[in-house]
């Protein structure tokens, strides 16, 4: 798992050394399973004056960068099979949010209503 720790060194490593955002984050998630997501939706459902859409995410292990280019070894399904492998490549300009795959909820779940920022703060705030 990545710390906040893990995140400032790394930042205060490559500071002025001219790395892009996506070899930056290939250096922290090396090896490591990610979600990315990119703005869209998988399925957006309708129901009278209601509607909910789940944020599309791409699910995969990192296998590096180059320059802006952020590689992964993406999860797909094939068949109704999730399998694993293909390789996908993401332009860092097109991620909008991404998140480690480690048992601490999804971007699914942290996506919450500006309702709900009251309840973080009174939750989790100083």
């Amino acid at each position: 798992m990545v710390s906040e720790k893990t995140i400032l060194e790394a930042a205060r490593q490559l500071q002025g050394s001219g790395k892009t955002f996506a070899e930056f984050l290939a250096e922290i998630f090396k090896g490591q399973f990610i979600e990315v997501y990119v703005g869209d939706s998988y399925e957006e459902i309708s129901v009278e004056q209601i509607s909910q859409s789940y944020p599309a995410v791409f699910c995969g292990k990192v296998v590096g960068a180059y320059r802006e280019c952020l590689i992964l070894s993406c999860a797909y399904v094939e068949n109704k099979v999730l399998k694993s492998g293909n390789l996908l490549f993401v332009n860092e300009r097109a991620i909008r949010a991404l998140s480690e795959v480690d048992n601490k909820g999804t971007l699914e779940d942290m996506m919450l209503r500006s309702k709900e920022s009251l309840e973080v703060k009174t939750s989790f705030g100083e």
